[in-house]
């Protein structure tokens, strides 16, 4: 049996970019499952997302380029204000799952983002994103306006706030372990390696 990994994740949370190579590697390695977990960090009606922009300023040079440049990850301050919505961007997450796309969905969004400075509460940049992993473009733009995957979306972060209590992205759950903020490499597969004893430990209780 594959060893599980829930990784909760917003677009816009540079961390959580810089979190998904340590993940991506560490899981091949280990031969384990990912499965993402949209957050929103300032889902509406709350103010545009204030707190990010004053995060990026404080955080950009000192902790943020030092960590993109130690894992070899090309990325930009996006320069747009106020920062984007990712409501639509997580809508269209659920769309590539049902076609089993949603990790090359996971990573395009990151990419356009924080590689290309693309607008990604725009339905046209997701739409484009989509048509570039063969989902249907058409059917793609279609399912945003008309919110078709609104209620899943929201369910979703219902989980996230009430049920698995993540405060904070990234946050990384291992079976019994919860890994909150930027993880190396090291620290995911020790916690690979021990959950089948965590999960063991939990069926003696």
């Amino acid at each position: 049996m594959k060893a599980h990994v829930e990784f909760y994740f917003d677009f816009v949370c540079p961390l959580c970019f810089l979190a998904t190579k340590p993940l991506r590697e560490a899981s091949k390695e280990q031969k384990a499952e990912i499965e993402w977990k949209p957050f929103e960090l300032c889902p509406e009606p709350a103010q545009q997302m204030k707190q990010i922009e004053d995060f990026l300023e404080k955080s950009w040079d000192q902790f943020i380029v030092p960590l993109a440049q130690q894992l070899h990850v090309e990325m930009k301050m996006p320069d747009m204000s106020p920062v984007p919505r990712t409501h639509l961007a997580h809508e269209g997450f659920h769309f590539a799952k049902k076609h089993g796309q949603e990790s090359a969905y996971v990573y395009a969004v990151f990419k356009a983002y924080w590689e290309d400075e693309k607008d990604i509460s725009q339905i046209e940049v997701l739409a484009e994103i989509a048509d570039s992993l063969h989902l249907d473009k058409e059917i793609f733009t279609r399912i945003l306006k008309d919110r078709t995957f609104e209620q899943v979306h929201k369910d979703s972060l219902a989980h996230a706030y009430e049920d698995a209590h993540v405060t904070e992205v990234p946050t990384l759950k291992i079976g019994s372990r919860v890994l909150q903020g930027f993880a190396s490499k090291e620290t995911i597969e020790k916690a690979l390696l021990h959950e089948p004893s965590a999960k063991l430990e939990d069926r003696e209780k």
